[in-house]
Parts: structure tokens; C-alpha cells; sequence
């Protein structure tokens, strides 16, 4: 009668310290990017339509040129906002990315 070996569990290993290390600051620095531009494009979404008229409410200086500009982008506020939603589902794809890629492996 042969006996066979019982077959052994392997390790659950994860990723090496650098990896780990590595993946965490890129991880960071991205998603900071990301939601930074997502705030920015919220920004742009709603200063841009209530642009003229808070400056005429001041009664504050502003160049025909500059209203003009801002009158033409308060048309578009819905691609800032659409840019700026897009950012924050960056920020998340690559956080949910980055904990699959440091979670341990069988």
C-alpha cells in the first residue's frame, strides 16, 4: 500500500513591499489628480453661467471679451459637468484597480 503525500496548502501570498509601496504612491497621486480635476470641472460647470451677471450685480469692471468668452462656455456647462463626473469615476476605477492589484493572491 503507497501512501500519498496530502496535498498542502499554498501560501496566500501578496505583492513584495516595493510593489506595494510603489502602486500605493501612483495609487495616490492619481486619484488626488483626478479629484482635483473633477472639483475644477464642477467649478468651471457653475462659474461660468453665473459669471456676468454676479459681475454686473458688483458692478465690476469686465471686458467685453471676457463676457463674451463666458457667455459662450455657460453654453457647454453640461461637458464640465459631464468631465467632471467622468473624473470621479476615474478616481474610483483606479482605486478599486489598485486594491485588486495589492490584495493577495492564491
Amino acid at each position: 500500500m503507497t501512501s500519498s503525500p496530502a496535498p498542502t496548502q499554498s501560501a496566500r501570498r501578496g505583492p513584495s513591499a516595493a510593489v506595494v509601496a510603489l502602486v500605493g504612491v501612483v495609487t495616490v497621486v492619481a486619484v488626488f489628480a483626478l479629484i482635483m480635476a473633477g472639483i475644477t470641472f464642477i467649478g468651471l460647470a457653475i462659474a461660468f453661467p453665473i459669471a456676468v451677471p454676479v459681475a454686473e450685480a458688483y458692478h465690476l469692471p469686465v471686458r467685453a471679451a471676457d463676457a463674451a468668452l463666458a457667455q459662450q462656455f455657460a453654453a457647454f456647462w453640461w461637458a464640465f459637468a459631464a468631465l467632471a463626473i467622468a473624473s470621479f469615476v476615474g478616481a474610483a476605477a483606479v482605486t478599486l484597480g489598485a486594491a485588486k492589484v495589492l490584495s493577495p493572491r492564491d
